[in-house]
């Protein structure tokens, strides 16, 4: 099958979908501009509101991280989870999770540091602060270290803000890290204090599949990629008493922890893994006759 694939936001899931589809055998383009060129595409996935208008040509619209507008000439809206179907939602569509890099992203027999992982920009809608706040409990053993680029947040300011908790030599903010498979096989937990609701969670994802405990935010978001209990585990959001109490547990219970790895990864496998969401597409795009 021959897909386009056009991008005027959330470039990367754009991108790792052309990827996933490439594995599968398709013929793929992957651009940011409206214009086909030579390429007479069989369908068109679109992430964001640009695309080019090519007559008899099916228009899939992903709705991810930036949404994408709700217009009339869309063919099929693809959801990735269940909780970013808007209420009462009349027109077609199907619901497809983002992949993440299963062969990138996995999990490694080496002895882990006594570290807490938070990935994510410092942005006031990644909860980082509940974390912080949650270290005045945790086991003084362990530190946290958060991993993301200043946005919003300084570094400076979320310094400060744990020094006046007197827990600023047990937290570090070492910014935006390139690759961060070194900091997940070193981690004995990973948290994901999200305040609001994040469609697609790829730090989430990336723990999981990297064999480490997750502990996230019951969003609306994660709450699509998490089983409470069985792939990681819930707290409010914000609720950093009941944060503190999760990492104590795992910290004290392994067989526990590695219980939720264990899941965490094989579900990753069978339902995020490039192969199986390139399946996916493929049999939805072939079920609707866009080929």
């Amino acid at each position: 099958m021959k897909i386009l694939v056009t991008a005027d936001c959330d470039f990367r899931d754009a991108d790792i979908l052309s990827r996933c589809l490439l594995r599968k055998g398709h013929d793929v383009l992957f651009q940011v501009s409206a214009a086909t060129g030579n390429f007479q595409p069989d369908v068109i996935i679109r992430y964001g509101s640009i695309a080019p208008v090519v007559p008899d040509v099916p228009l899939v619209q992903v709705r991810s991280i930036s949404a994408g507008r709700l217009s009339d000439d869309v063919d099929l809206f693809v959801f990735p989870g269940k909780s970013d179907i808007p209420e009462r939602f009349q027109r077609r569509f199907v619901v497809i999770p983002q992949p993440v890099n299963t062969r990138m992203f996995y999990p490694v027999s080496q002895p882990v540091e006594k570290m807490i992982l938070a990935p994510g920009r410092l942005n006031p809608a990644m909860g980082h602060k509940t974390l912080v706040q949650a270290m005045t409990l945790v086991n003084p053993d362990f530190r946290a270290i958060f991993a993301g680029e200043e946005d919003y947040y300084t570094v400076e300011q979320m310094q400060d803000y744990a020094r006046g908790l007197g827990v600023e030599n047990r937290v570090e903010f070492i910014g935006e890290v390139e690759d961060m498979r070194s900091l997940f096989r070193r981690a004995a937990v990973g948290v994901v204090t999200s305040l609001g609701n994040q469609p697609v969670s790829r730090e989430g994802m990336e723990i999981m599949a990297s064999g480490v405990p997750l502990l996230a935010a019951a969003t609306d978001g994660l709450r699509d990629l998490v089983t409470d209990g069985v792939t990681g585990l819930f707290h409010s959001p914000g609720n950093w008493k009941q944060l503190a109490g999760q990492i104590n547990h795992l910290i004290e219970n392994q067989g526990f922890a590695d219980m939720l790895t264990g899941n965490a990864r094989k579900y990753c496998e069978k339902h995020l893994s490039y192969e199986s969401v390139g399946d996916r597409w493929t049999e939805v795009l072939e079920q609707q006759g866009f080929r």
